[in-house]
């Protein structure tokens, strides 16, 4: 279970810190080739993308493609 969780419907994208990550496995990361822009309009390059990560809500499971990322964030997971 990974706790501290943002949903965030104007997000767009999803988003999991490094060490979240690290405490679930680690499991396999896929390279990202691609830049984040922050609100801020700062550019950072995601650690990698983790795929098929089963979130369940309501009774629901889907499978999410989630960026990680290795910054200082007050989250664990932001679900766009």
């Amino acid at each position: 279970m990974i706790h501290r969780t943002v949903i965030h419907e104007g997000a767009s994208t999803r988003i999991m810190s490094i060490l979240c990550w690290k405490s679930i496995g680690p499991p396999p990361l896929n390279q990202y080739p691609n830049t984040l822009e922050a609100f801020d309009g700062r550019g950072s390059r995601p650690y990698g993308i983790l795929m098929n990560l089963s979130v369940t809500l309501e009774g629901e499971t889907i499978e999410l493609e989630v960026e990680v990322v290795d910054a200082n964030l007050n989250y664990n997971l932001i679900l766009g």
